[in-house]
């Protein structure tokens, strides 16, 4: 069986298809808030792909990083504060975008790609949830920056993770090979 583009996985999640592009896996995201900072949260997480029976076939795991938490202002939309907990659809977005290198910009040509980015859907009060990379709170306006260890600076009382971009390739792979009958991410704290 050929494995499916990004774009094909994209389109079949935002039109609702059923067919045959999409394999008999899913993931679940476990993350639970570990440390509470001034100015950013930090949760350790766990995804794991099931099979169509409910067998756990592969995951990984590693550490988000928020904005704080404040829980009366949770579902304020544009609070800058984390999500409220609760249980999420993960869902792919596509746009196109306009790449431009040096090279073609010199003959006055474009690229158009088609890019995407993994969101948090359903989340009350707040839109555009997004998972992506960065290390530090101010990189995130709700959204979650993949990281594979994370640290706390006392003096400042704030978290940050580290190599974001290494563990999000790995988490965007992960959704790749086994999302592609849902993927679901369950907040919650310690």
């Amino acid at each position: 069986m050929r494995r499916p583009s990004i774009f094909e996985i994209a389109t079949a999640f935002e039109d609702g298809r059923n067919g045959e592009i999409k394999p008999k896996t899913n993931v679940v995201v476990n993350t639970t808030r570990i440390g509470y900072g001034k100015k950013s949260t930090v949760s350790k997480f766990i995804a794991m792909a099931y099979d169509e029976t409910g067998n756990k076939v592969d995951s990984i795991k590693g550490y988000f990083l928020e904005p704080e938490t404040d829980y009366n202002r949770a579902k304020v939309k544009n609070s800058d504060t984390s999500i409220a907990q609760g249980h999420y659809k993960v869902i792919p977005k596509t746009k196109l975008e306009e790449r431009i290198n040096a090279e073609r910009r010199k003959r006055g040509e474009t690229d158009i790609q088609l890019t995407y980015q993994w969101y948090v859907d359903s989340v009350p009060g707040r839109s555009a949830i997004a998972i992506h990379t960065g290390n530090y709170g101010k990189d995130t306006e709700g959204c979650f920056l993949p990281g594979e260890n994370y640290s706390y600076d006392n003096a400042t009382d704030t978290y940050n993770v580290w190599n974001s971009k290494k563990k999000a390739k790995e988490l965007f792979d992960f959704f790749d090979n086994y999302g592609h009958n849902g993927i679901k991410i369950n907040v919650d704290s310690e």
